[in-house]
């Protein structure tokens, strides 16, 4: 049998696209009406203001996300669906396994760096997130303040889906990663 001329892993360029794909899925369908709506209805000073205060999530220490923490128990982000999100998400189940059907061998996590490494990144999504969380809604108070309900609504749906469930992921994932760490492994990245 003649060896194969496949490489073992995939590139960085492959697996960037694969990963990019549900971002920007997700990301067109939920920043999409929100930037129509501010467009149309936010007056200028308000929406600027709104940017400006949600900014101000980014001073918040990575060492304190633990005080936003929906639960210590597994069971609690199970019971509300949150590791069914993984399966739609980057380096999530349907992504690892399209690039798992050409690369059989692959893994996202193989090693203890790339194991820190995760846990790292998980901090700076949920702090993504909480940005564009208050953002949402902020924004959402104001469509609520102007009479706009049904834009309201549309925007408090998306916020649900698109900012609070991806929080309550990253926290899920280090509650995961955390039960396979030993305690003197495990550290709050800092932030730079």
């Amino acid at each position: 049998m003649p060896p194969s001329s496949q490489p073992a892993t995939p590139s960085s360029r492959l697996l960037g696209f694969y990963n990019a794909v549900p971002n920007l899925l997700w990301s067109a369908l939920s920043l999409t009406p929100l930037t129509i709506f501010c467009y149309q209805h936010v007056a200028r000073p308000w929406l600027y203001g709104f940017i400006l205060v949600s900014l101000l999530v980014y001073g918040l220490p990575f060492s304190q996300f633990w005080r936003l923490q929906l639960s210590t128990n597994l069971a609690r982000y199970k019971q509300l669906g949150v590791p069914r999100l993984n399966h739609f998400t980057q380096h999530g189940t349907f992504v690892n396994w399209l690039i798992r059907r050409t690369y059989p061998q692959y893994r996202h996590v193989r090693s203890r760096a790339a194991l820190a490494s995760f846990r790292r990144t998980t901090y700076y999504q949920e702090q993504f997130h909480l940005v564009l969380f208050v953002f949402f809604l902020l924004v959402g108070a104001y469509a609520v303040g102007h009479g706009e309900m049904g834009w309201a609504a549309l925007l408090c749906l998306i916020n649900l889906g698109y900012n609070l469930y991806p929080v309550w992921l990253q926290q899920y994932l280090r509650l995961r990663l955390a039960a396979s760490v030993p305690k003197s492994e495990q550290t709050t990245p800092t932030q730079t």
